[in-house]
């Protein structure tokens, strides 16, 4: 743990500061670590909204999506086993990793046009974009 220089108050409480923005990013990447980390991206393009996610290593099979016209919440589970064996040794090792993630589409999306596609680890969900002209004023 770091020690505490003491040359004045400002210092000190900057110093406190650094520590606990050290703590929360192990923290993150810790939690990471555990839960696994699905990085995303949001598009607008064509008059569609786009939401790419990466998911390295999951087989189609394994990833469920359930959206309406507010957002899009993936669920995905990623798991490997590695064999080697040797005159010497044998090793044998497991892996497993859950995603779990909920996006809110940054507009309005018409909800009978979302679809996705997965190829090369990479998850696009795409939805037009809802016309909404507004609600047109009279004015008395």
């Amino acid at each position: 743990m770091r020690r505490l220089d003491r040359k004045n108050s400002d210092d000190i409480f900057n110093q406190m500061q650094d520590m606990i923005e050290e703590f929360q990013n192990k923290g993150m990447n810790l939690a990471t670590e555990f839960t696994g980390h699905m990085p995303i991206d949001v598009r607008e393009e064509n008059g569609n909204l786009i939401i790419s996610a990466d998911l390295p290593g999951v087989q189609k099979e394994d990833i469920d999506i359930k959206a309406d016209g507010q957002n899009v919440q993936i669920s995905a589970e990623a798991s490997a086993e590695v064999k080697e064996e040797n005159e010497k040794y044998l090793r044998k090792e497991r892996s497993s990793r859950r995603f779990r993630r909920t996006v809110q589409w940054p507009k309005k999306v018409d909800e009978d046009t979302i679809a996705a596609e997965y190829s090369d680890g990479v998850l696009e969900i795409t939805a037009e974009l809802e016309e909404d002209e507004g609600t047109e004023i009279e004015i008395e």
